[in-house]
């Protein structure tokens, strides 16, 4: 197995920069997701990985190979890649097994194509043509064709777009089972959030030309190193509020705090994020906590996504919580909600904190981003 590293990597197209400074390693073995919005650059740096693009300068390295520098570039055939496009791009005139086999020398081809039919679960459908199958069945017919030749890397370019919402979650899962037992270092680019955090081991999310972060599924969502970021993934309720050692202040109460480097030497004004599974709502007036009227509830089958609209005075948007379905909150309802702990925060801007006063005597805004449900 081999790791991916990538040093310094610019990219433009004309006057407009893609690619600005981009860092990442990706330890061999690994499965790596790089999330970004549309237009992000993210095919666009598969691309360059797989060797269909030259950068404009920056290093590539496929375990100790320079595949890409700047006076060096390795041809796509010879980088030991496996790719997988969107669409998947079989062959329509030629069979399962000799689309898999397509790329292997004939004495190969035959004992490979069994082993991989095994591996991806499509022993027995050898003779039949892409058309005759599903398309989560295409899908893994096109990977079963990157790993035939035993790819160093395997890359992925949003491979599960095309696919309808109900097969998207089982296929994605099913490549995810195969390239575990493959053992190869894979890099997966997608706009999905759900995608990246439910498949990878580490998810790099694509800002501005690099990456703003690089780390778990769980401490990109819980420990966004911004609240940019915190509201690109997920859904995100910002409050203002004063941190003071390992606790902060805020409307709904003294909570245990985390952030990212060293704690501050002094209290000082913070951003608090407050996921909606954090938010536990009480029916009723509760001691403590902060009262407020559901403003609107939507029904998700795994989940209730309720807004909460708070004191009118602090004149910010509804908080967003999540509750478990059979619990009945209708429009109108008074309740009292309380956080369940620790909650992340960054430090806010001078200027900012100043405008708005102490947080502990004023009206204070509750803020929210992201998408419901």
């Amino acid at each position: 197995m081999s790791g991916l590293t990538i040093t310094d990597l610019y990219k433009s197209f004309g006057a407009h920069p893609v690619l600005a400074g981009l860092n990442m390693a990706a330890p061999a073995g690994s499965f790596t997701a790089i999330l970004g919005s549309s237009g992000s650059g993210k095919t666009t740096l598969l691309r360059i990985l797989a060797g269909f693009e030259r950068p404009d300068r920056g290093t590539v390295m496929i375990g100790e190979r320079i595949v890409e520098a700047d006076n060096h570039h390795v041809r796509p055939e010879q980088r030991h890649i496996g790719y997988v496009p969107q669409e998947g791009s079989l062959f329509p005139h030629l069979t399962v097994e000799a689309n898999i086999g397509f790329g292997l020398p004939r004495k190969q081809r035959r004992q490979r194509v069994v082993e991989l039919l095994d591996l991806v679960g499509l022993a027995g459908l050898e003779r039949r043509y892409p058309h005759q199958l599903s398309g989560g069945q295409q899908q893994r017919v096109a990977l079963a064709r990157a790993l035939a030749v035993r790819p160093e890397i395997v890359l992925l370019d949003e491979p599960f777009a095309s696919l309808d919402t109900h097969l998207r979650v089982s296929v994605r899962e099913e490549v995810k089972t195969i390239l575990r037992k493959a053992g190869t270092t894979s890099v997966l680019v997608t706009h999905d959030q759900d995608e990246a955090l439910s498949l990878a081991d580490l998810v790099a999310v694509l800002r501005d030309g690099a990456i703003a972060q690089y780390a778990t599924p769980h401490d990109i969502y819980t420990a966004p190193v911004d609240d940019e970021l915190a509201r690109f993934i997920g859904d995100a309720n910002l409050i203002p509020g004063t941190l003071d050692g390992s606790f902060v202040d805020t409307p709904l109460g003294r909570l245990p705090a985390r952030w990212h480097g060293d704690p501050p030497a002094r209290p000082c004004a913070v951003t608090v994020l407050l996921r909606p599974e954090q938010i536990l709502v009480h029916t009723g007036q509760a001691n403590g906590g902060l009262g407020g009227m559901i403003a609107d509830a939507g029904y998700h089958g795994h989940d209730t996504v309720i807004h909460i609209e708070t004191d009118p005075t602090r004149h910010g948007q509804p908080l967003v919580a999540r509750t478990p379905a059979d619990v009945k909150l209708k429009p109108g309802a008074q309740v009292t909600i309380s956080v369940h702990g620790p909650v992340h925060v960054w430090p806010r801007p001078s200027r900012e904190a100043a405008s708005d006063g102490k947080a502990a005597d004023r009206a204070v805004p509750l803020a929210s981003g992201g998408k419901p449900g």
